[in-house]
């Protein structure tokens, strides 16, 4: 490419906003790779050394204790690849990395390298055998720009259970702008409010346990914007422009079992002229509310799937349409949907309190819980904003103990773990004295009982973003989940909206129980056997892109449903049922109307569904 052609390329990304500014606290538990590990930011010095010492003594092998890694406005000159858990074997934690803001933030690669495979790779190799344990990956607010390197990808995302790429710009003349298919097990994981711009591809996600886009923009790739295959997709208003084809689910080889699952849920097409459809299906599609400009029509089947002419599409189905009563709807619910409310992050250190500070103590297995609630109502009281947790690390136990309740009241609205925030047991409660909105944020339990978040209050919200636990909706408020290994249970009125939901475990009442409340879930996976989904006593479920791994044996006469609705109703677009060391589920949909009960069961259905329907008609 020209150097000013590939200049011009991107002289139009629109700035983020000045709001997305991130700022931290001089505290042991944030590495500023400026103070503390020798970098310039300046675009001329060679800084690939320093940060891979902020990301070594963040989360690495020696590392210890885990933080988070700032990175505050500068130009970040590159000549190799960044690795996070550089040199581990086994399971890998982290890591967190912030930019100050987005486009002050640039990780820039220096053109013309060789044998570079990418900017930035979140698992300590391209290649071999791995395992499903690296978690808690969190790549947040800033630019990675690959140069003119045409082999090379922007990041080759590696992230099982937990792991966001948010608010994050990837842009060059390479390969993959997100490689999220460069090695199995990796998934679930969350891509949300990223831009990708340059490549040959913009999203390659494969061989994973399901992958969440969620308001993602793709410019200028020369082949397809987003490409599925052997993997469950849940996409949210993507935005593919000047893009020979915005979407392909594949599979591989001859191996249709293995087809990609997706679900799209708005779409924005448009390119000057291509000869090619928008949308190319070979897998499993759902999709609705699409647009396209500028393609040969909107979608292009193969086999027996079919295609749409024209340039919209309202609502489709590549595959029939299951059902357990003959006269429920066959179609989804179209629930209002709602963006998570913006999180007002506080830039002044003298509003932040540590839990530290008022005698919480990590690892010594006493009760923490009266040392953290006098950290939230000192907070309260100077009207303070954000209560954080010091990230953990080293062998157990390592972790806070709660074994109460800790109220969120006043000022304190953002309740954040600065690293691995490990906390066991315990509830945090928000109610009507609250503020508005209460944020928490890389809070995890990790092998121990679950912390709990309760919205208790009738109108204030409580938003769970990149953390574990339970969440309960109880009181009337709001809930928002993102990027959450996370079970819930809502009460009746109640609305919640997930936006890639990993609850796991074996349970008989269900994972996700909907007792009266309104929820819509793009993307999630669970683990395990028993209920997975309930929904009953009048409330509305919508599903969209949903991995069921069944890890345990699961007996024939296991009348536990996947999903079961009791005088509800649901819907459940794209899903795919996997079991690589047991049985599928003997019950797939258990429905009931008054005294009226039908149930779908092992052989009655594919492994992969396109839609699942149980609402009359």
């Amino acid at each position: 490419m020209r150097p000013l052609a590939f200049a011009l390329l991107f002289a139009f990304i629109p700035p983020s906003p000045a709001s997305d500014r991130i700022v931290f606290p001089d505290d042991p538990s944030v590495i500023d790779v400026k103070k503390h590990c020798g970098a310039k930011g300046d675009g001329k010095a060679d800084d690939t050394a320093a940060l891979q010492k902020a990301l070594d003594d963040s989360c690495g092998p020696k590392a210890g204790k885990t933080k988070v890694v700032y990175l505050p406005n500068g130009t970040y000159r590159l000549t190799g690849t960044l690795v996070v858990n550089k040199g581990k074997t086994g399971s890998g934690l982290g890591a967190w990395v912030y930019g100050e803001t987005r486009d002050g933030v640039v990780l820039k690669l220096d053109d013309k390298l060789t044998g570079v495979k990418s900017v930035l790779l979140t698992h300590p190799t391209d290649e071999g055998k791995t395992s499903a344990n690296w978690f808690f990956r969190n790549l947040r607010n800033f630019t990675i720009d690959v140069g003119d390197n045409p082999t090379t990808d922007g990041i080759r995302y590696m992230a099982t259970n937990q792991g966001i790429i948010k608010n994050v710009t990837v842009r060059g003349n390479g390969n993959i702008g997100i490689n999220a298919g460069f090695i199995g097990e990796s998934g679930p994981n969350t891509i949300q409010d990223v831009t990708i711009q340059g490549f040959d591809v913009g999203v390659r996600s494969a061989w994973v346990y399901g992958q969440t886009l969620s308001r993602v923009t793709i410019k200028n790739c020369r082949t397809v914007g987003v490409y599925v295959v052997a993997n469950v997709m849940a996409i949210e208003d993507l935005t593919v422009e000047n893009t020979p084809q915005a979407l392909f689910a594949d599979y591989p080889n001859d191996w249709t079992w293995w087809s990609g699952v997706v679900a799209v849920v708005g779409g924005k097409f448009t390119t000057t002229k291509s000869d090619q459809p928008a949308i190319r299906v070979k897998g499993h599609l759902f999709a609705r509310d699409v647009t396209a400009s500028g393609y040969k029509q909107v979608l292009a089947g193969e086999g027996k799937v079919p295609g749409v002419e024209g340039t919209k599409i309202d609502e489709y189905t590549s595959h029939p349409v299951t059902t357990a009563f003959a006269d429920s709807t066959g179609k989804v619910l179209r629930l209002p949907i709602e963006k998570e409310p913006a999180v007002a992050w506080e830039t002044d250190p003298k509003n932040w309190v540590c839990v530290d500070d008022y005698g919480a103590k990590p690892g010594d297995r006493d009760d923490d819980t009266a040392a953290v609630q006098k950290a939230f109502d000192a907070a309260a009281k100077a009207g303070k904003t954000v209560v954080y947790f010091r990230g953990v690390g080293g062998p157990d136990p390592n972790w806070y103990t709660l074994k109460g309740e800790v109220k969120v009241t006043g000022s304190v609205r953002v309740v954040l773990g600065l690293g691995f925030g490990r906390i066991l047991g315990g509830r945090f409660v928000i109610d009507d004295t609250s503020a508005d909105h209460v944020h928490f944020r890389h809070l995890y339990s990790f092998g121990g009982p679950h912390v709990s978040y309760e919205n208790r209050s009738k109108s204030k919200t409580l938003s769970l973003e990149s953390g574990e636990g339970w969440v309960y909706g109880s009181g009337g408020g709001n809930c928002f989940l993102t990027d959450a290994p996370a079970a819930v249970v809502l009460s009746q009125g109640v609305k919640c909206w997930a936006r890639g939901l990993n609850p796991e475990g074996t349970k008989d009442d269900g994972l996700v129980r909907n007792e009266g409340g309104r929820l819509w879930v793009l993307g999630c996976k669970t683990e395990g056997k028993g209920k997975r989904y309930t929904t009953s006593a009048g409330g509305k479920t919508e599903l969209y892109g949903c991995y069921e791994y069944t890890t345990d044996a699961v007996k024939d006469d296991d009348e536990r449903a996947m999903f079961e609705v009791t005088d509800g109703s649901l819907s459940v677009a794209a899903t795919r049922e996997v079991c690589f060391t047991g049985k599928p589920f003997a019950v797939k949909l258990r429905e009931t109307r008054g005294a009226d009960t039908k149930t779908l069961k092992k052989g009655q259905t594919d492994g992969s569904l396109v839609l699942l329907s149980a609402e009359k008609r």
